[in-house]
């Protein structure tokens, strides 16, 4: 039977949950709820050293900065490969 890392797959489904209310705040137009959860993804990632997802979620807030508005251009890719960074781990 293979080893499951329990915090490992907690982490994980935390990085899911708040890469989706990207999502979501993006939607609804919340640029500052988007940046708050981009954090947070960075910061979990950079804590269980997610090299990938870490990187992900720079882009996206290199792109979120100073954006007073959801519409910017190259997010919705940048959310798509922070999605399936977070997949792949």
């Amino acid at each position: 039977m293979a080893h499951v890392d329990e915090e490992l797959q907690l982490c994980r489904a935390r990085l899911a949950m708040d890469a989706m209310e990207i999502g979501r705040a993006l939607l609804e137009g919340d640029v500052e709820e988007a940046r708050f959860r981009t954090h947070l993804v960075h910061s979990d990632a950079s804590r269980h050293d997610l090299v990938e997802v870490t990187n992900m979620a720079d882009r996206v807030m290199r792109l979120l900065i100073g954006a007073d508005t959801a519409v910017v251009p190259g997010i919705g890719r940048a959310l798509l490969a922070l999605l399936g960074a977070i997949d792949r781990m």
